[in-house]
């Protein structure tokens, strides 16, 4: 862990960005669980989700009404709770809400390419475009994990969890297992951090 950058480490669970809330659930849902947040997490997707009343308005919230779902986040954000979990559809249900509704001016570029990548690996785990085997593949992790990596439009996550593979890869080396001086070290962390998905984001968000 001690190649991690401070926000990494530290600040993404205690002062979350919408980037990091949002990755929160593609983790989740990847690994295909309930998306468990903590109070700070609650805080900044109930203020995502009442920040426009476009978003009320939208098929998704009137296909499966959020109300309830806002009623926990505020209750949890302020009681301070460690953990709140919300069910996968619901988890689904608010991908597809905040992916359906207009640009706000509080939107950031990264955080779109982010939305747009979750909504786009969600589609192809429910569709099979690549028609991956279920056989070989079944319907779990390891059938999304294969889809990830096989996709056929590239995305801020895909392309990171090629890269995430490399760098285990690295780890387990002889190189990397050399000895490192402290300047030396301190290169490696920068780098190390580059290759964190929320990095990779910010700079996807450049490329626009």
């Amino acid at each position: 862990m001690g190649w991690l950058c401070r926000h990494c480490l530290y600040e993404r669970r205690e002062k979350p960005r919408r980037r990091d809330v949002l990755l929160r659930f593609f983790h989740h849902l990847f690994a295909g669980n309930a998306v468990d947040l903590n109070a700070f997490e609650c805080e900044v997707l109930l203020a995502w989700l009442t920040e426009d009343t476009a978003f009320a308005a939208s098929a998704p919230w009137r296909k499966d009404p959020l109300e309830t779902t806002l009623a926990r986040l505020r209750t949890s954000a302020a009681e301070g709770k460690a953990a709140t979990a919300l069910a996968v559809t619901t988890a689904r249900t608010i991908i597809a809400v905040l992916r359906e509704t207009p640009v706000t001016s509080t939107d950031s570029p990264a955080e779109r390419d982010l939305l747009y990548a979750i909504a786009q690996h969600l589609d192809e785990w429910d569709r099979n475009p690549q028609g991956l085997d279920a056989r070989k593949f079944g319907a779990g992790l390891s059938y999304r994990r294969q889809a990830l990596r096989s996709t056929r439009h590239a995305t801020v996550l895909s392309d990171r969890g090629a890269r995430s593979i490399s760098t285990r890869r690295l780890h387990q080396s002889s190189t990397w297992k050399q000895k490192t001086t402290p300047t030396d070290h301190s290169v490696s962390d920068r780098r190390s951090c580059s290759t964190l998905t929320n990095a990779c984001v910010e700079t996807a968000g450049e490329r626009r």
